[in-house]
């Protein structure tokens, strides 16, 4: 579950480092979250949590990968450009290089092929007020 903090905005300079938590890492579009099996977006998505970025933060609190999804995926209230920070155990955190725009209402998946208890956290373009749904 998310819990809320502010985001430094030194985290927003880091680059996409390769390898250690994901297979592969891709910003896509909300049809993305197709990239994954029907039987699995169903286990996905009845797994999901809600998060609160509050005014004023660019960063949500930590989340944790499962092995309910194989996608970080967001489903913002609101449209919202946002890419994931990573927090390795043991090396340096690093953030997607670009970001991905999240529709209203609609699951778009942000990092693909993510091996489970990957810490992250989301982080928006804009710090304006944002909530909505969340499921890794």
């Amino acid at each position: 579950m998310l819990k809320n903090h502010r985001f430094l905005s030194v985290m927003s300079g880091l680059a996409l480092a390769a390898g250690s938590l994901m297979g592969s890492a891709s910003v896509a579009g909300a049809d993305d979250a197709s990239a994954q099996r029907p039987e699995q977006l169903k286990s996905c998505f009845d797994h999901a949590h809600t998060y609160y970025k509050e005014s004023g933060a660019y960063g949500t609190g930590m989340g944790t990968t499962t092995s309910n999804c194989g996608n970080i995926n967001i489903k913002p209230k609101t449209t919202r450009d946002v890419k994931v920070c990573f927090y390795p155990k043991n090396e340096s955190p690093f953030c997607q290089g670009q970001y991905t725009t999240a529709k209203a209402n609609e699951w778009t998946s942000i990092a693909f092929n993510v091996l489970d208890d990957s810490d992250f956290n989301f982080l928006f373009r804009s710090d304006a007020q944002s909530d909505g749904w969340w499921a890794a």
